[in-house]
């Protein structure tokens, strides 16, 4: 699961999107992994949920089997901070 959420930090995995859209959605991901760290989700889960959140809602990149177990666990945080996407859990 850590390579997953590395992949977006990765500023090779993005060679088509320029620097500053890279540099935009580091700092959605980090400001969703502090609002999900605030609700209560461990620090880990939040960085690779903050980080399959901003993949799905700004790359249309639907998240992994091991990320959307993570998501339905901590759907009620979610839900808290306003990250719910439903669709994020349903198709591939």
């Amino acid at each position: 699961m850590q390579a997953s959420a590395a992949v977006l930090l990765d500023k090779n995995s993005l060679p088509a999107l320029r620097t500053s859209k890279r540099a935009t959605l580091k700092r959605i991901g980090a400001r969703y992994w502090k609002q999900l760290m605030r609700v209560g989700v461990p620090q880990q889960h939040a960085k690779e949920i903050a980080i399959a959140v901003v993949r799905y809602s700004h790359l249309d990149c639907r998240p992994s089997c091991q990320e959307k177990r993570l998501i339905g666990r901590y759907c009620q945080h979610l839900v808290a901070v306003g990250l719910w996407h439903l669709e994020m859990l349903l198709g591939s």
